[in-house]
This record gives C-alpha cells, sequence and structure tokens, in this order.
C-alpha cells in the first residue's frame, strides 16, 4: 500500500517536464513525510537532507522531522547537528523545539539538555548570518503590534489603523529589500480585499506571482487567500484547506479537487489524511 501512496503522489508531482527547485524541494519534502510515518527512518532522513539542501532557510519542520528520523535510526551526531543547524538556518522557537512531540520519546538524550542550555547563543548565530537583521526584527515588531491590537479588547478600535500603517510599511519594505516571509500575517490581514482593485493588491499580486513564476516562492502562496474568499462568497472550499469543516464548507468540485492542488503545489487530501490525520 505505501508503495502505491507514493507512486499516487508522484504521478500528480510529476506533471510538469522542468522543475524549480521549489518544486524538487516539495517533491523530496512530500516522499519523505510518507517514509516518516511509513516508520522507514533512513529513507526519510535522506530525502529530508535533501530538501534541506535545496532550501536550508526555508521550513523548521522539515529539520524537525529529519531529526526525528535522526534519532529513531539511532543517528544521535546527526541529529544533534540537524537541531543546531535549525535554529542557525531558521530561527527554530525554543517553545517549538521543547514542544514537539516527535522527540517526546529521546527527550532523555544529552543532547537536548546541551541545546537548551545554549539556546539564545544559537540564536544570535541565526541574527549573526542575517543580511538585513534590522529589518528581519523590524518585521517582527510589526506582527507584534498586529498581534497586540486584536488581543487587547481596549485596542481593537485601532486594528484598522495598525492594519493600514503596517502594510504601508510591508509595501516599503519589500521594494527595498524583497518579500520577507515573516510578513505574511500583515498582508493576511488584508485578505478582505483581496482580489480587488486596490494598492496592495495592485503592488502584492504581480510582485509576489513574478517570484512564483521564477522559482522563488511556492505555488501554494495565494492558495490560502483564495479558499477564504470562495467561503465568504460561496461558503465552498476549492482546495479543502479548512480541515475539519468539510460539512460546513464542502469542497466544490470535489471530483477534480487534487488536481487543483498539484496544479497549486498542495499533495493530494489522501497525503493529508496519511501524515497529518485529516479526517477526509
Amino acid at each position: 500500500m505505501k508503495i502505491t501512496y507514493i507512486l499516487l503522489l508522484f504521478t500528480i508531482l510529476s506533471c510538469a517536464q522542468s522543475k524549480n527547485e521549489f518544486e524538487i524541494y516539495t517533491e523530496f519534502e512530500q516522499k519523505a513525510m510518507l517514509e516518516f510515518k511509513d516508520k522507514e527512518y533512513e529513507k526519510a532522513l535522506s530525502n529530508f537532507q535533501k530538501a534541506i539542501d535545496l532550501k536550508p532557510t526555508e521550513d523548521v519542520t522539515i529539520y524537525f522531522y529529519a531529526t526525528a528520523s535522526a534519532l529513531n535510526a539511532n543517528e544521535l551526531e546527526k541529529a544533534k547537528k540537524l537541531l543546531i543547524a535549525s535554529i542557525h538556518n531558521t530561527n527554530a522557537s525554543k517553545s517549538y523545539f521543547l514542544n514537539f512531540k516527535e522527540f517526546d520519546n529521546f527527550r532523555n538524550e544529552k543532547m537536548f539538555t546541551e541545546i537548551e542550555k545554549d539556546y539564545e547563543k544559537h540564536i544570535s548565530v541565526f541574527y549573526e548570518k542575517l543580511e538585513h537583521p534590522k529589518i528581519y526584527r523590524e518585521i517582527d515588531s510589526l506582527v507584534e503590534i498586529d498581534q497586540k491590537v486584536r488581543k487587547n479588547e481596549n485596542e481593537r478600535n485601532k486594528m484598522a489603523e495598525v492594519d493600514s500603517s503596517n502594510i504601508n510599511r510591508l509595501i516599503q519594505i519589500t521594494k527595498e529589500y524583497g518579500w520577507q516571509s515573516r510578513g505574511w500575517l500583515i498582508l493576511w490581514h488584508q485578505r478582505g480585499t483581496y482580489g480587488q482593485d486596490n494598492y496592495v493588491w495592485n503592488f502584492f499580486k504581480p510582485y509576489i506571482d513574478e517570484q512564483i513564476r521564477k522559482g522563488k516562492m511556492k505555488k501554494s502562496f495565494w492558495t490560502m487567500f483564495e479558499e477564504e474568499k470562495s467561503i465568504i462568497e460561496s461558503k465552498e472550499q476549492i482546495y479543502g484547506l479548512y480541515w475539519g469543516q468539510f460539512e460546513q464548507f464542502p469542497i466544490k468540485d470535489i471530483e477534480n479537487v487534487d488536481k487543483r492542488r498539484a496544479e497549486n503545489g498542495l499533495p493530494p487530501l489522501w497525503y493529508m489524511e496519511k501524515v497529518y490525520g485529516v479526517v477526509l
């Protein structure tokens, strides 16, 4: 059965004759996740490592699953190197490190105590490697302000003002320094006007579309925005991104949903069920 799963996945993923780095990265990532779920830890480790080699600063979760694969394969030194690299390259949060469930059976290993003790030193290495650390920190401060007005009932009347200020600054930063992935939340809070003719989308839509065409950003970038817009307008999902809400928001034209997902760089729904336990 697991061979069938992998063949089905790569039949869908391999439609395009030429693939950019993000598409190849995604193939390695998804193949590795299937192997991890099948407890083929050495194979999973190999494919996670290939994904990391392609995009070493892309995703902390890939590092953590690679680490878990190494731990299960009894490659402790490799696991330690991957964990440290995850902090140096992705700024892996300490809370994620402490709560990642796939590490639970290995918490008594000395490496976890050592890394936790030196966590701030490892984080400092991440900031030393940044090309524009001030911009990185500024994006964090914009997100912090974004969350503050949403969590404090007494400040929610300032939400529109904060969102406007934040998005204007994000546009300026993007023009000068390129897209900052940590700014996604700021852009997400403009989703109510997604698709409209305004200064936000007149800048970001063509800019990000061009980055996707160049293979510098994932094809799936807009799927969440499109999904939200569809739910608001028709109470239907396009891609099935709202897990657990399939009855409330059914998937339209469900026979072709995996085709739509593949066209936008998403794995098929059966993959989501197998890997993440999504109830279909």
